[in-house]
């Protein structure tokens, strides 16, 4: 994309969704896999409408990866049958990285939570870090709009004393991408699928971080380990055969969840 004095990139994006029945969770919520999906897909429009998304990097050798996600809900979760918006914009970046935001609003304009997201261009011919210098066109999107949500934290190793739970999973092909790894919400689904049905009755997520450091391929078996902090936050991280492949951090707020007819 050439940029001229004509030229005005949109510095923020707007989508909107609608949270049908079949598709909530065990609780007539919008599930938090749904919503990283929905984050990572309004990242990528968003960069293809201001001339840096998937076309532009790999002209260069490159592709865009998810590296770090924060989410925090302070208004509660999308219901059933609810319509509900993400916002996103670009908050600053430099040759490694790029820091982006998504406001999430539900019926009304309700706000509901933000989101943090870290970008990183890697080399798709041997997985490494590439830079960012010469893509001009986020030098004129960055937004000023304010992301009131801590950033990510630094998540280190989880500790394998007291409350811990270990278990193990084998990556299948429904785990798997288009570049045939393992699928960004696929590690969000295993990370939530070591609490019980009933747990999420009376335990509503409120914060969630994870970070990602190595790619997990199809047939691999990996180990998930989960450490109970304590008040209501539990560490965990997924370690494949290469090290740990993520590393996150979920922050529960009591709740009571009443099925209809249970």
């Amino acid at each position: 994309m050439v940029l001229n004095d004509e030229l005005v990139l949109p510095s923020q994006h707007v989508e909107e969704y609608y949270n049908a029945a079949g598709g909530c969770n065990a609780q007539n919520l919008l599930p938090l896999p749904v919503l990283a999906q929905h984050i990572i897909d309004i990242s990528t429009i968003h960069a293809n409408r201001i001339g840096v998304g998937y076309d532009r990097l790999i002209a260069n050798g490159m592709a865009w990866v998810l590296s770090r996600l924060s989410i925090e809900m302070c208004g509660g979760w999308p219901g059933v049958n609810e319509v509900y918006a993400l916002r996103t914009w670009v908050e600053s970046y430099n040759r490694h990285f790029s820091e982006r935001n998504i406001e999430i609003t539900g019926r009304g304009g309700r706000l509901l939570g933000f989101a943090r997201a870290i970008w990183m261009p890697i080399r798709v011919a041997d997985r490494k870090g590439g830079s960012l210098d010469g893509i001009d066109e986020l030098r004129h999107v960055v937004c000023s709009r304010p992301c009131p949500i801590d950033k990510a934290p630094k998540l280190t190793a989880v500790s394998r004393e007291g409350d811990v739970d270990v278990s193990g999973y084998t990556f299948r092909y429904t785990d798997c991408d288009n570049n045939r790894h393992v699928n960004t919400t696929r590690y969000i689904e295993l990370l939530l699928n070591q609490h019980t049905l009933d747990f999420y009755d009376h335990n509503l997520l409120e914060r969630f971080d994870i970070a990602f450091h190595h790619e997990s391929y199809f047939g691999q078996v990996a180990e998930v380990v989960t450490h109970n902090e304590g008040d209501g936050v539990y560490n965990a991280e997924i370690i494949g055969p290469e090290g740990v492949t993520t590393r996150a951090r979920m922050r529960f707020g009591k709740w009571d969840f009443h099925p209809d007819g249970i």
